[in-house]
């Protein structure tokens, strides 16, 4: 079994968009949930997100703002 996506993953990535299943999967839901809320119940979703069908792309940076993490903290795991 592969191992799960966490919040320190995502700051270490450079990628500047991340697929709604590593959201959720750092968030510890389920991601049929998460895209279930961003269709249904937007209002309950506080960061950005575009739906593309049956996907869902979330600006990297923003959603780890949303959760904490400082642009110093993104920049200084990035660089080790």
């Amino acid at each position: 079994m592969a191992d799960r996506i966490t919040f320190s993953d995502l700051v270490k990535m450079d990628t500047l968009v991340i697929p709604g299943t590593w959201a959720a999967e750092a968030m510890g839901m389920d991601p049929t949930r998460l895209l279930g809320y961003a269709r249904e119940k937007p209002e309950l979703i506080q960061f950005p997100y575009q739906l593309s069908g049956n996907r869902m792309k979330i600006p990297r940076i923003p959603f780890l703002r949303f959760w904490g993490v400082s642009e110093e903290e993104i920049a200084e795991k990035r660089l080790r």
